[in-house]
């Protein structure tokens, strides 16, 4: 019970609530830009780049978004749930078309890899 009660405790902290916020913060100011100028991109990646432009030049601190990220980290795998479950959905096309969808996510995974490769290697990280 005492674990329970800490990890609720840590999980509703007023960092953690902070941070939250300034992630809902640029998810809404992403969703404004693309309602406001209909842009055919989502809000929420709009709302993503913002908040990387806002990490990168430092107008917002890291310290201030880090504990909800780590959280939402810690969760990842349970966002990608509702797509799997949606995928089934297309069963039957999937399964008419199993080879050049497998085609398609083998040479897109190869084609990131190796652009990431080469970004790590242009920016010495």
């Amino acid at each position: 019970m005492y674990k329970i009660l800490n990890y609720l405790k840590d999980l509703f902290s007023w960092a953690r609530l902070k941070a939250f916020f300034f992630i809902l913060l640029f998810l809404l100011m992403g969703e404004l830009i693309s309602y406001l100028f209909a842009l055919p991109v989502g809000g929420n990646i709009i709302g993503m780049v913002l908040l990387f432009v806002a990490l990168k030049y430092k107008w917002a601190p890291l310290s201030a978004i880090k504990p909800a990220a780590d959280k939402l980290i810690e969760f990842l795998v349970v966002f990608f749930i509702p797509y799997g479950v949606g995928l089934m959905v297309y069963f039957d096309m999937i399964k008419s078309y199993w080879l050049p969808l497998s085609i398609a996510v083998i040479a897109s995974t190869l084609l990131t890899l190796y652009v990431t490769a080469i970004i790590l290697q242009k920016t010495g990280k």
